[in-house]
């Protein structure tokens, strides 16, 4: 038989307020309801236990040793689940994001104090490509994307949080590497290291189109990995491979250079996005400095 059937939580605080107060006037009077009525409270938790748990005297109520014992267990159980409360309400629920490839830590700063201005919530990454993610926030599947533009974008609500212009990436040995600033004739005769395109086809199309708009039409180097450490070794050492990166993701790694390159560069830009009319694309509200599509 299930030892805690029919004992319900206020029967355990109320016994222990009558052990502390010592009678069941004074319990009564710190709980605010009327003495008859603590009585038989008491009375039934002995009943549901099966034992006498006070004495019944004429100074007061005295404990027995069953008592005794199950005011113990009634002060540990109430204090842990006390604490248990409390861990609970501090913990800080998660909130599904998903995140395109090679977003640089600024631009994941200014998602976050879009996300969470007060902290009560917290950001829970996923790669998710660009071209995948209308559909997932959609089907919510996911709260927040980070994906670049252009995209499919229809039913979603926008927020920039990133818009930099493309540069060159190359080695730091590299035929081109001692140029501050490069042009897109410098560029001629050099293949482009490229991400498959599918994962965010309106973005490649876009930045494709404008380098051909300026005369430079690269072959491709599929860069199909996702990791940094083989996108620098593709670079390193060739002198006809190149990069088009922005400056905020190419600027930690000392054997690589980025060079700003014109005119007219392309732009890569990062939008915060959330299904429009959901809780979370009250989060995209406009803000001063801030674009909302």
């Amino acid at each position: 038989m299930d030892q805690l059937s029919g004992v319900e939580l206020r029967h355990l605080r109320y016994f222990a307020l009558v052990a502390e107060a010592g009678t069941v006037t004074e319990a009564a009077r710190r709980l605010r309801i009327a003495q008859p009525s603590l009585s038989q409270q008491i009375r039934t938790l002995e009943r549901r236990i099966g034992t006498q748990l006070f004495r019944r005297l004429p100074q007061g109520m005295e404990l027995t040793e069953a008592g005794r014992l199950l005011l113990d267990g009634v002060n540990r159980g109430l204090g842990e689940l006390s604490s248990s409360i409390s861990a609970a309400r501090a913990e800080v629920p998660a909130v599904t994001v998903g995140v395109c490839r090679g977003v640089p830590q600024s631009v994941l700063a200014a998602a976050e104090h879009a996300i969470t201005p007060d902290r009560r919530q917290r950001p829970a990454y996923q790669r998710v490509d660009s071209y995948l993610q209308r559909d997932l926030l959609l089907g919510a599947s996911l709260a927040f994307g980070i994906l670049r533009m252009p995209a499919d974008t229809s039913g979603l609500r926008l927020r920039t949080v990133g818009n930099e212009p493309l540069g060159i990436v190359l080695h730091g040995r590299h035929s081109l590497a001692d140029r501050p600033r490069l042009t897109w004739s410098d560029l001629h005769g050099q293949r482009l290291l490229w991400f498959p395109s599918e994962r965010a086809p309106g973005y490649a199309a876009a930045v494709l189109k404008r380098l051909r708009e300026h005369g430079w039409t690269p072959d491709t180097v599929p860069d199909d990995h996702g990791s940094h450490t083989l996108f620098r070794h593709r670079l390193i050492g060739d002198d006809a491979l190149v990069a088009l990166r922005t400056w905020s993701s190419s600027a930690d790694d000392p054997d690589l250079v980025w060079r700003p390159v014109g005119p007219e560069p392309p732009h890569e830009r990062l939008v915060l996005a959330a299904a429009a009319g959901t809780p979370w694309a009250r989060h995209l509200a406009a803000e001063p400095g801030r674009t909302v599509a």
